[in-house]
């Protein structure tokens, strides 16, 4: 019989983090522009997903909703503050998930892989 190449893929990539993924996990994997790689693991029934990202050390960083910008979580004075920082205040606009920040590309395959997810936060 065949070996599921999903279920390699997942030891693969839970041997390069060091993050336990089990063979049923939702597992999404992503390099960026300056190849640093990133995976996405939502456990059925988990509410929180799990961003494990190379360039913070695998450390895993839970995911409660998809990627929201710096101008959603900031205060009155911190917005005062980075609306003087890149052009137009572009810093405002940069993606995060809880403490990580994001370029965009990270942003949308983190917006997909929250979106595609869903069901199995649900299946509780």
């Amino acid at each position: 019989m065949a070996t599921d190449p999903g279920i390699e893929l997942r030891r693969l990539l839970s041997q390069m983090s060091g993050f336990s993924i089990g063979d049923r996990d939702y597992v999404s994997y992503f390099v960026n522009n300056s190849g640093e790689r990133m995976i996405y693991v939502q456990k059925w029934g988990e509410e929180a997903a799990v961003l494990l990202h190379s360039d913070l050390d695998w450390e895993p960083q839970a995911v409660e909703g998809p990627p929201i910008t710096m101008a959603d979580t900031a205060t009155a004075t911190q917005k005062k503050a980075l609306s003087n920082v890149g052009i137009g205040g572009a810093l405002l606009a940069t993606p995060v998930c809880g403490g990580v920040i994001l370029n965009r590309a990270e942003a949308q395959w983190l917006s997909a892989c929250y979106s595609a997810t869903e069901p199995l936060r649900e299946a509780r």
